[in-house]
């Protein structure tokens, strides 16, 4: 079947060159019949999508003296699996879709999907008109196993970008994965990636709706539109908070809506197709429905204890509720203190930030409505779904600027803040009566994003990669330059509270960021 594969390629390969122009002069002469080396013909190319560069450099000898001006180049890459006349599209239009150079030495930055494809070295003698063929054969592979997912925006559309790890001092950067899809997915928003050993999903949200990501290639598609998975299906779906949370007796895939809607849905159940089916955003034996925060408190992926609730916040009465064990609604939450740590789930607050870590606390900031004060909460989430209240402090800032994004250290009581004029400071709660101190600044940069990066468990980690859980990372985009490559990712070492931030790499030339998500190794449909 394989060598009848490359048959159908080659027939399909002679069609394509017989596109060139027929000149009509059929007088006999001698022809100069090049030998085209320097091209492996025996042997696959290797390379890596959207990463590397594709070099071949032929060497063109012939029997008779003959000037290089009279000849004419072309390389053709297509896929193993490509068919003549896909979709209806007249073969000439199509054969320029595989065109990848026209000069003597190839330089193509390889782009495209993953998969073998059959390459083609074209050399025509203008004065005769015969074209020599020379065949190769390459191999893409991905590069987009663990590391960070980057969001961005190019020019009103949805861009992906990569940074991918292999070692501790090497790095792959995949650069505009989505090339050559013309799915239209508009106006990116967020990402989001749930974590779990079954099955872990992959989903872009952006203005016409939300998807899954493929796992090999990242590609959306039509089969991974999210309203698909609803017992009736909305047309669009908006997916602004997500997440995958287990209990003793129930795992489950939790969604909320850019509407403050609350979906959930059995995560073992979706391989036999089990559906999102109604809003869960009531309390048990209420009629009434809650607009939801996107902001959703629980403890990140598949963690000891699972049964542990998990915490939303109500916009319309500025509360805080819960979601415990198998419970198919909210419940109203009764906190629990700690010591000297006292609060009502009713805080009067708008919700800004909340998240949660791996040692079970949830950590939020709420700003009094209409003010610039912002406060921080902590909360403990006990095995039988109890919630202790750990701290209350109001932030005491040390700028003007309006603050943008919110970011707490994953180890230590340290709440990280970026301002408009991309300025990072650094709050500790436990000294809650010293101002903020700023510890870095972009001149000239907008902050997009920044976070920390928390381990999925099951996962087996190099100490290098164990010590990059201390790193704050934060994307910008540089007002100077185009949505094109504006677009920088810095990584800093804050493992030392007491020290500046240690800058550890520094990647730019991405489109206009967005959002970012860390995708781990593990993932178990990713193609090693």
């Amino acid at each position: 079947m394989k060598l009848l594969r490359y048959y159908y390629m080659s027939v399909f390969c002679i069609l394509l060159i017989a596109c060139f122009e027929d000149k009509g002069n059929y007088d006999y002469t001698e022809l100069n019949v090049p030998v085209i080396e320097g091209i492996h013909t025996q042997e696959w190319y290797e390379k890596f999508a959207n990463v590397d560069t594709l070099r071949i450099n032929p060497k063109i000898t012939c029997r008779l003296e003959e000037s290089e001006s009279n000849w004419e180049y072309e390389w053709l890459l297509m896929p193993i699996h490509a068919g003549y006349n896909k979709d209806s599209v007249v073969i000439s239009e199509q054969r320029e879709g595989y065109v990848i150079g026209r000069e003597k030495n190839l330089v193509y930055p390889v782009k495209g999907k993953a998969g073998q494809y059959a390459g083609f070295f074209l050399v025509k003698n203008k004065i005769t008109g015969v074209t020599y063929k020379t065949d190769f054969y390459l191999k893409l592979r991905t590069a987009i196993g663990d590391g960070w997912m980057i969001l961005c925006e190019e020019d009103g559309k949805a861009r992906l970008d990569m940074i991918s790890y292999r070692a501790e001092d090497t790095n792959f950067i995949s650069r505009d994965i989505w090339h050559g899809s013309d799915f239209p997915l508009g106006k990116p928003y967020r990402l989001f990636y749930n974590f779990n050993q079954t099955k872990s999903d992959r989903l872009v949200w952006s203005e016409n709706g939300t998807w899954g990501l493929e796992g090999e290639t990242l590609w959306p598609s039509q089969e991974t539109d999210l309203a698909l998975q609803f017992v009736e299906s909305p047309g669009k779906v908006e997916v602004a908070g997500s997440c995958v949370c287990m209990n003793t007796t129930l795992e489950r895939e939790i969604l909320v809506t850019s509407a403050g809607e609350l979906y959930m849905r059995n995560y073992y159940d979706i391989a036999i197709g089990a559906f999102f089916d109604y809003p869960r955003n009531k309390i048990e034996g209420q009629e009434v429905y809650y607009r939801l925060s996107d902001q959703i408190g629980f403890r990140p992926y598949w963690a000891w204890p699972t049964t542990t609730a998990v915490l939303f916040y109500d916009m319309d009465n500025r509360r805080f509720l819960s979601l415990e064990n198998d419970d198919e609604f909210l419940s109203e939450v009764s906190f629990s203190s700690t010591g000297n740590v006292s609060f009502s789930a009713k805080t009067g607050k708008d919700m800004v930030h909340m998240e949660g870590n791996m040692e079970g606390y949830v950590f939020a900031v709420l700003v009094e409505p209409g003010t610039s004060e912002y406060y921080c909460y902590g909360m403990s989430l006990q095995p039988d779904c109890k919630v202790f209240c750990t701290h209350q402090v109001k932030l005491l800032p040390a700028n003007t600027d309006r603050i943008t994004h919110f970011a707490f250290h994953p180890l230590y009581r340290l709440l990280y803040y970026a301002t408009e004029q991309g300025d990072v400071y650094a709050f500790n709660m436990n000294t809650p009566n010293v101002k903020a101190e700023k510890i870095l600044s972009f001149p000239g940069e907008k902050i997009a994003v920044m976070k920390f990066n928390y381990p999925a468990p099951f996962v087996r980690y190099e100490g290098w990669e164990k010590a990059r859980w201390n790193w704050i990372y934060i994307a910008t985009n540089r007002d100077e330059l185009s949505e094109h490559e504006c677009g920088v990712v810095r990584m800093y070492d804050v493992s030392e509270i007491t020290l500046k931030p240690k800058k550890k790499f520094e990647f730019d030339k991405f489109g206009k960021i967005v959002d970012m998500k860390y995708r781990f190794r593990g993932d178990e449909a990713i193609t090693q």
